[in-house]
């Protein structure tokens, strides 16, 4: 029985560091890329009960091995103590991966063009922004990517506009928060 085990554990460490030399890790002109985040939230603060949800799907196409273009779409749902608002946003944004650590992870920087509209806002939001963020590939199609969105942004609603450069750490501003999303290589 021991002799299994070991044989066992042999074979399963062999097969992976054979298919480990094989792997590629990265992107090639053509790829693309699925994936985004869900978001469920709850908070009872003061006698306030507030819900959220979020659904954000992503699609990116690389144009080479070190530049894409996405999309995203956010579905998002509020309901503040039985008052209930929706919202919808739409991004485009470029990314410029520009530095390997390693064979699984990759660093980007990015620039974008976002709206939102809905029961939220009475003047549809326009956004323009820049971010970094890190990919880490956990296999060759699944990877894990963070994102700290909006570093650089100019908002516009309606007559009111902002310049803001810098994280100021507030992680309810949905424009300017950290996040981790999931996507599979096509």
């Amino acid at each position: 029985m021991k002799k299994l085990l070991l044989f066992i554990t042999v074979l399963f460490f062999g097969i992976s560091t054979i298919n480990a030399q094989d792997a590629s890790y990265g992107y090639e002109a053509g790829d693309w890329v699925l994936g985004g985040g869900v978001t469920f939230g709850s908070m009872d603060m003061g006698g306030v009960e507030t819900k959220m949800n979020t659904i954000a799907p992503q699609a990116g196409y690389f144009l080479n091995e070190k530049s894409a273009i996405g999309v995203s779409l956010g579905l998002m749902s509020t309901d503040v103590d039985g008052t209930k608002v929706s919202n919808t946003d739409f991004g485009l944004a470029y990314y410029n991966y520009f530095m390997d650590l390693g064979d699984k992870t990759k660093l980007w920087w990015a620039v974008g063009f976002g709206t939102t509209s809905g029961d939220s806002f009475d003047d549809a939001q326009t956004r323009l922004g820049s971010g970094i963020g890190m990919n880490y590939f956990v296999s060759e199609n699944i990877i894990i990517n963070f994102q700290l969105a909006n570093i650089l942004q100019y908002v516009k609603e309606g007559d009111d506009s902002s310049m803001m450069f810098g994280w100021d750490g507030e992680i309810n501003n949905v424009n300017a928060t950290p996040s981790l999303s999931i996507f599979f290589k096509l």
